[in-house]
């Protein structure tokens, strides 16, 4: 710019002062006229601003915030119980996903923990009498057809040394001994088991498979718990985004649905960073916007953010400085104004009078 003016200067050395001074009247017109376009098209005009109050731009949102529920798991929607501007209550079933697959599962792993408790159980509680009972007639038993093998060989020993019987009979016999030894030896084994129960080792590996199990369970109840998509909060459905039969995607960008508590509703104020020392909790707002003409909603501020952050709010006019710093406000509307979700207004804070 100063590189322009450099010619203008110079012809006013040239001229008659009439000239000249006409030549810097144009000039200084030419300067201020660049310095207001250079200026930022986003700032206030704070020339005439009053200085009573702060002006900002907000968004209207329920006094929950708005709820965006997003599916947790992929699947085709068997069900879907809402429609926009319907009620709904915390932990109300709201939509589900087809989880057949997911209730089998469920049943298969809720079986497991079954078979795997009676296992511990017996373990833990030992052999019953029934079963003790019929270890030791078993082991009377092998007894008994010991006894008799016993007595068998002893007949056939002389015989043998008479040859009156053949080798390969003395053999059957001392085998039919030495299987009756093992039987009974097997039994009194058998018996003491029972008498003794479960050791140690035994009860924890069984602590451990009956663990593991009841994990599965609950992975297989959490699993089957995302197909069932539950409200989050008391509230209004707001919009809802799919229908039944559509197949939702898991964290998708395209939500289910939109839930949000309008019992009240409060504005989310963009304060300019030159502004924010003027803005206190407990101040109160005038809530204005163009499509309620000639109407105010009045408010409070219960909140300022402790944090800079960008503008929420962008006109659409690409000169706008959109890494502009401002400071968000909570503002609570007074009764329940009639005005949607979502809505561009104009918040007027006044900051002359002390908050309570």
């Amino acid at each position: 710019m100063m590189a322009l003016m450099i010619p203008v200067l110079a012809a006013c050395r040239r001229h008659s002062p009439v000239l000249r001074a006409a030549t810097l009247g144009v000039a200084v017109f030419v300067l201020a006229a660049c310095h207001a376009g250079s200026a930022d098209p986003a700032a206030p005009d704070r020339a005439g601003m009053d200085s009573s109050r702060v002006v900002a731009g907000g968004l209207v949102e329920p006094v929950s915030e708005e709820r965006v529920i997003i599916p947790q798991i992929s699947g085709r929607l068997a069900r879907v119980a809402i429609a926009e501007g319907d009620v709904v209550s915390a932990g109300q079933l709201i939509a589900e996903i087809e989880n057949a697959d997911l209730r089998a599962d469920m049943a298969a792993a809720a079986a497991e923990v079954d078979l795997r408790q009676a296992e511990l159980d017996r373990l833990r509680h030992g052999a019953r009498a029934e079963e003790i009972a019929e270890a030791t007639a078993g082991l009377a038993a092998a007894e008994s057809a010991e006894r008799l093998a016993e007595a068998a060989q002893r007949r056939d020993q002389p015989l043998l040394q008479r040859k009156l019987i053949s080798q390969s009979r003395w053999d059957q016999s001392r085998a039919e001994l030495e299987m009756a030894t093992a039987e009974r030896q097997r039994a009194a084994a058998a018996l003491r088991l029972f008498q003794a129960g479960a050791r140690i080792e035994d009860i924890h590996a069984g602590e451990a498979r009956l663990a593991a199990a009841v994990a599965s369970r609950e992975r297989a109840s959490a699993q089957f718990g995302k197909s069932q998509i539950r409200s989050p909060i008391d509230g209004v459905v707001l919009k809802r985004d799919l229908r039944e039969g559509e197949t939702a995607v898991a964290l998708s960008p395209v939500p289910l649905a939109r839930i949000g508590d309008t019992s009240q509703l409060r504005v989310r104020a963009d304060i300019d960073e030159l502004d924010i020392a003027r803005v206190r909790v407990g101040q109160t707002v005038d809530v204005r916007s163009d499509a309620f003409a000639g109407q105010s909603f009045p408010g409070s501020v219960i909140h300022v953010s402790q944090r800079m952050g960008r503008r929420n709010l962008s006109s659409g006019d690409p000169a706008e400085k959109q890494d502009a710093k401002i400071l968000e406000a909570l503002i609570l509307l007074e009764g329940h104004p009639d005005l949607p979700v979502g809505l561009r207004v104009d918040v007027f804070i006044e900051t002359t009078r002390a908050p309570d």
